[in-house]
């Protein structure tokens, strides 16, 4: 073995780094599972002549990913002043919840992202605490804040939605640093905004029953690619646009149009059928245009603050931007969009530019859930590490590092004290005491 290899090999181990780092790489940004990857790396194996003379098994990256994601989880991060803290929850079955806080330095922030003019990618973000808690009361919370902040510095900024427990906890956190900036996420502070609205909107609660209503009764016809978007048990208020989207376009069409897409059918009768399920809108065209405006509202402003963040002069540049509305329609929901800006805005006492969204965190829980619904029972485990992973810029160096400062045994360890038993484990547990005595005819 040349010393060149020898390099590229972590101690001890039989697999160069190169091959560890594609395995991980096509689990986190390709998302294929872990039998995908192993079948994968087989398949480039046979036609690009990777010389391995033996496939990694699938539970082989999967405890790769673990070694890869605690070494990233408990890596000193860099002691700074100028950290901007991004905070949520994640939760699975059970009573526990995971405490993620991501973090991004404001000088990052101005001089890289804000000149882009866009949103925060995965990596432009460091994993600054990865807590589970059993109480997620605010002390508990602020509890984790000061650790965190110990550990890497006092942040000027906190951005998060305003969930009770959480608010309370950053709340109870900026007592003691009254000059940190508690800024409401925009995409949630906008979602809730149209729920007030919409909530106590008896024409829209209708129109959702009767959307519903529209849906089971065209999924299962050759008129089904008319059917309703499919609606969110929850969150419902982030995208509602993709309704009344659905009914402007529908009520814009031309019937003709329609009717010859359905193929080998009589025009006159699927022209009846479009007219007995779909008719019901135009009742509602009037509400549709405003729900449109009231959603293009809200969109622009995030459009606008998640490009250019938020400072002093979002609001003239909110006005500057808008559409106008006409006279007496809608200027209520617009004066809450200028209260949103107005205190949002107030907290920054200089010209600097801040953030205002929390997108990336959902993201990040987004990509987990992809990974944490394969498995069997909803619980959690060794796939929150895949949260730290999607964070981490991967390298040869690094991955070399992370391998030899943490073993497997490391990770049960950390399994152990955090989570226990699992439920699949003790569901095995379980059955395999159970005796079965009957006996086959």
């Amino acid at each position: 073995m040349t010393k060149e290899t020898e390099d590229l090999n972590a101690k001890n181990h039989h697999y160069t780094v190169d091959i560890v780092l594609i395995t991980i790489e096509l689990l986190i940004k390709c998302g294929i599972s872990f039998r995908g990857v192993e079948k994968t790396v087989e398949l480039f194996n046979n036609i690009n002549n990777l010389e391995l003379d033996k496939i990694p098994s699938f539970t082989c990256i999967r405890k790769w990913l673990g070694r890869i994601g605690l070494y990233e989880m408990n890596r000193e991060k860099e002691y700074r002043n100028d950290w901007i803290f991004i905070i949520d929850f994640t939760l699975e079955l059970g009573k526990q919840k995971v405490l993620v806080v991501l973090g991004i330095s404001q000088q990052q922030l101005e001089s890289e992202i804000i000149p882009d003019g866009r949103g925060l990618h995965h990596k432009d973000v460091e994993l600054l605490g990865l807590e589970i808690m059993d109480s997620t009361k605010g002390e508990n919370i602020k509890q984790k804040l000061d650790e965190i902040t110990s550990r890497v510095g006092k942040p000027i900024q906190i951005v998060a939605d305003h969930g009770s427990d959480l608010a309370r906890g950053i709340k109870l956190y900026q007592q003691e640093h009254e000059d940190l900036i508690y800024t409401h996420d925009v995409t949630h502070a906008m979602a809730l905004l149209l729920k007030h609205e919409l909530n106590s909107d008896d024409r829209y609660q209708s129109f959702i029953q009767k959307c519903n209503m529209c849906r089971q009764q065209l999924q299962q016809t050759e008129l089904s690619f008319l059917s309703p978007p499919t609606q969110r048990s929850q969150c419902r208020y982030f995208n509602i646009e993709r309704l009344t989207d659905w009914g402007l376009n529908l009520l814009n069409c031309n019937i003709d149009t329609v009717t010859k897409l359905v193929r080998n059918s009589d025009p006159s009768v699927i022209n009846k059928k479009i007219i007995d399920k779909l008719g019901w809108l135009v009742d509602y065209q009037a509400e549709l245009i405003r729900w449109n405006q009231m959603t293009v509202l809200t969109r622009t402003l995030e459009t606008q603050v998640k490009k250019l963040g938020i400072n002093q002069q979002s609001l003239t540049c909110f006005k500057e931007n808008e559409f106008d509305i006409p006279k007496g329609e809608l200027l209520d929901f617009q004066q809450h969009i200028y209260d949103y800006i107005i205190t949002q805005s107030s907290h920054i006492k200089n010209e600097k530019t801040f953030l205002s969204t929390s997108d990336v965190i959902e993201s990040l829980f987004g990509k987990y859930k992809q990974f944490s619904a394969r498995a069997p029972f909803k619980e959690m485990g060794q796939m929150l590490l895949t949260i730290c992973l999607s964070t981490m810029n991967l390298t040869n160096s690094l991955v070399k590092n992370a391998l030899e400062t943490i073993s497997f045994t490391d990770v049960e360890i950390w399994l152990a004290e955090v989570f226990g038993q699992s439920m699949l484990s003790k569901r095995k547990t379980l059955f395999s005491d159970l005796v079965d005595d009957t006996e086959t005819v």
